[in-house]
């Protein structure tokens, strides 16, 4: 079949690069194509990432990280920049050096690019990523997954699996994701028997945090790190009843008015160190530190500590 420039169409046309052509396009996406053509065709207009977001029916945070990988890709730069090397001319004193600390680069656009585009395994990583979250993954997303590949030596199909272990907890941000690679790459979590049995480990530590929720009656959540921590203890290391967690709640609440994990531990760890195995026990212990404050009044627990880390528990919350 012989093809046809319709003539028709050159009455209007704009400039693109040659080096897009020769150079990128083997690289990049069709979202990434599609949003550097739209910028050239609307070249010396004033337009925001959301017009283009509007024009080309794309979210707007999929259109910033098509902007970021061709100012990566050297052929676009940002204001920031320009502004930078506007001042450096104007400056005459050299600008001062700073101390700068080396830690391990995340890899860049075009090279993430290349890897997708020349190992087959790096490409299945990325489409098995895309699948397990149900979404489109950023080219941030694509650098942190190939680092974990690379920098942790984490192979693809344990990376998989990780990812779906995210994904069934709904913790699927990359930061998140990054901290358990770190944890695994530290803990030699590096094959998928290793992965198997952390994920096994792993999901019944969370089932004993969403038990702690049922006994203190919480809204069930995502299990948070804090949660997760003092479940563990209580329950499964110093097999604590539920009644003593709950009456260990219930004195929480009464003395602070609010739960606090905190001031919780305290109060369990409390009768954990003098060897209080039943909540009968736990109250008796309470009545006869009432009867030893009669003549003058002493709480049981520290109010001011419990001050001192109110602001670490809400941060902890998270």
């Amino acid at each position: 079949m012989e093809y046809r420039i319709n003539c028709d169409m050159w009455k209007s046309v704009f400039a693109v690069p040659s080096a897009i052509v020769d150079e990128k396009i083997k690289l990049s996406g069709a979202a990434q194509l599609k949003v550097i053509l739209w910028v050239l065709r609307h070249w010396g207009e004033d337009f925001e990432t959301e017009d283009i977001s509007k024009a080309l029916n794309m979210q707007a945070a999929d259109v910033k990280d098509c902007m970021q990988y061709w100012c990566e890709m050297g052929v676009m730069q940002t204001g920031e920049k320009e502004k930078e090397s506007e001042s450096s001319e104007k400056s005459e004193t050299p600008p001062k050096k700073e101390i700068v600390i080396l830690r391990p680069e995340k890899p860049d656009a075009q090279y993430t690019a290349q890897r997708i585009m020349t190992d087959e395994s790096i490409s299945y990583l990325m489409k098995s990523a895309e699948s397990i979250f149900g979404r489109l993954i950023s080219q941030s997303d694509k650098s942190t997954l190939l680092f974990i590949n690379e920098y942790y030596g984490m192979p693809v199909e344990v990376i998989v699996m990780m990812l779906e272990y995210a994904a069934g907890i709904e913790k699927c941000s990359m930061k998140y994701i990054q901290s358990i690679a770190a944890d695994w790459s530290e803990k030699e979590i590096l094959t998928l028997e290793r992965a198997e049995e952390q994920i096994q480990y792993l999901t019944e530590r969370g089932k004993t945090a969403k038990k702690l929720q049922s006994i203190l009656g919480q809204t069930s959540h995502s299990p948070t790190k804090i949660e997760d921590k003092y479940a563990e203890l209580w329950i499964n290391e110093w097999k604590c009843s539920e009644e003593m967690i709950r009456n260990a709640y219930e004195e929480c609440i009464n003395n602070t008015g609010k739960l606090n994990y905190h001031y919780m531990g305290k109060i369990m760890e409390d009768w954990h160190e003098s060897g209080v195995t039943s909540a009968e026990e736990a109250k008796e212990k309470k009545n006869k530190k009432s009867r030893k404050s009669s003549d003058s009044y002493k709480a049981t627990y520290d109010i001011a500590a419990y001050e001192s880390v109110s602001a670490a528990d809400s941060e902890e919350w998270n």
